[in-house]
């Protein structure tokens, strides 16, 4: 009798928790479709607001498969918001919980430019450098590899130093 209810009890857990899920997924799904409709630079609630839902699936269900693409997301969303910080700490946390997570890649993408966009360009070096050197067949490699070379460079110093690798192999204005 006592596994009996044990065994009910669990499966009733395990429903609620799916449709607690599904419910979570759906208020995303939702909020992600306002966000795509408002222009953030003048009011970033509705970033802040997305960027909570993604960490509280992530923090409710953490072996979910969608958890880490939503820190990703949410790391995304910090970023163009100015929370390098905090954008910083969800793709760590995403490198470190969830290693063999598919894009695992973009994550260190990611983070070298949080630390670009914070103006830390040792850092956002160091983990460009990283993301280059273990993943050199991504699609962003390449361009990340001449990336690095023009951390922390204005505009002009960036045309200039291009003008400057043009003239040495022999282009012409």
């Amino acid at each position: 009798m006592k596994k009996t209810l044990v065994i009910i009890a669990a499966s009733l857990l395990m429903i609620a928790c799916g449709q607690d899920r599904e419910k979570e997924i759906q208020n995303i799904e939702q909020h992600e479709i306002e966000l795509s409709t408002i222009d953030i630079s003048s009011d970033d609630s509705a970033a802040v607001e997305m960027v909570d839902l993604y960490r509280k699936f992530a923090n409710d269900f953490p072996d979910d498969s969608l958890a880490p693409a939503y820190m990703q997301r949410a790391a995304d969303i910090s970023i163009n918001i100015g929370q390098t910080e905090q954008a910083i700490a969800l793709l760590d946390s995403i490198i470190t919980l969830y290693p063999s997570y598919e894009d695992i890649a973009g994550c260190y993408f990611m983070k070298g430019n949080a630390y670009e966009t914070a103006e830390q360009y040792e850092m956002a070096r160091e983990a460009y450098t990283y993301f280059v050197e273990n993943y050199p067949d991504h699609y962003l490699a390449p361009d990340t590899k001449k990336m690095i070379n023009f951390l922390g460079m204005t505009p002009e110093e960036m045309f200039d130093a291009i003008m400057s690798m043009a003239n040495d192999e022999g282009v012409t204005r």
